[in-house]
């Protein structure tokens, strides 16, 4: 279940000192929020609960998780639905309501429908090309050395020059390493597995550095410098629908060949440049690799 843990941790700071900068930290984490809305079913069809604040305000209360919920209702007969930013926003955009309480019984923070409008530039969600790589297209991508990016962070000095890693990373084969308990090595042919046909058989290595973290490789040899029992198995990445993902999900950023370089990207980065991901390291030709799991 996804806390928002992040965006509570914004709002926070900002109740704190009322530094502009963290708001507007707080509305790059709405963006990628995944909040809960409660409904009650009225003449048999749901509709949102309304909650009466100061000044005849009419709200609706939203919840990062449902424990904040739970402190707020008890028992009560609410149905809750987790949505996109970009639903709440439309709410408003097309009703009398006011804006949103945000965990009512705990931060009780308001957000009034001029604030959430001006939130624009929505993340994608959606990705689609209508020529995808091939599995064997994938496969030579792997191959890939992306000696630029390797040259690039093996001088220390660059490392916190994140304007110019991402461009480089938008530039590159960027993979994951995939893992599994079991060894899969019979289901792959001509080094490819088709998840399509077997359904989830392995799982995205998430670095744990004091929070969780994508882990993200340049080169066959950097993953297999990844010390682990399981069995190692690659797949290549829409740069951009990674960083969607880990922003969507929470994490705590990405780190880059683990084991080896460690290049740590903080979420805040990520999140000050995402539209930049999305502009410039989305091949939508990567929209299918998910499902096929690599040999490396």
């Amino acid at each position: 279940m996804i806390c928002h843990n992040h965006l509570k941790t914004a709002i926070d700071d900002y109740c704190l000192n009322g530094d502009k900068e963290i708001l507007v930290r707080i509305a790059n984490e709405l963006r990628y929020s995944s909040l809960y809305i409660p409904s009650k079913r009225h003449d048999g069809k749901p509709v949102f609960d309304i909650y009466e604040g100061e000044g005849d305000l009419k709200l609706i209360p939203l919840f990062t998780d449902l424990d904040e919920a739970d402190y707020f209702y008890g028992s009560g007969d609410v149905k809750l639905l987790s949505n996109s930013f970009e639903l709440y926003r439309n709410v408003l955009k097309t009703s009398d309501i006011d804006g949103y309480i945000l965990n009512p019984a705990s931060q009780n923070y308001l957000f009034l429908k001029d604030f959430i409008l001006a939130i624009t530039d929505i993340p994608k969600t959606h990705y689609y090309s209508s020529n995808p790589y091939s599995p064997e297209e994938l496969k030579n991508l792997t191959d890939s050395q992306n000696q630029g990016l390797e040259d690039f962070i093996s001088n220390p000095q660059n490392i916190v020059n994140y304007e110019a890693l991402f461009d480089r990373l938008s530039k590159s084969t960027v993979m994951t390493l995939m893992l599994s308990d079991i060894d899969l090595s019979g289901l792959f042919e001509n080094g490819i597995l088709d998840m399509q046909n077997t359904g989830p058989v392995a799982s995205m290595h998430i670095d744990d550095v004091g929070g969780r973290y994508a882990a993200i490789f340049s080169s066959k040899d950097k993953i297999n410098s990844v010390d682990t029992s399981q069995f190692k198995y690659g797949q290549v990445v829409n740069l951009s629908m990674l960083v969607n993902f880990v922003l969507s999900e929470d994490m705590d950023g990405i780190i880059l060949n683990p084991s080896s370089d460690d290049v740590l990207i903080p979420r805040q980065k990520l999140l000050s440049y995402s539209l930049g991901f999305e502009k410039y390291a989305d091949d939508e030709r990567l929209v299918n690799s998910m499902y096929y799991l690599l040999e490396i």
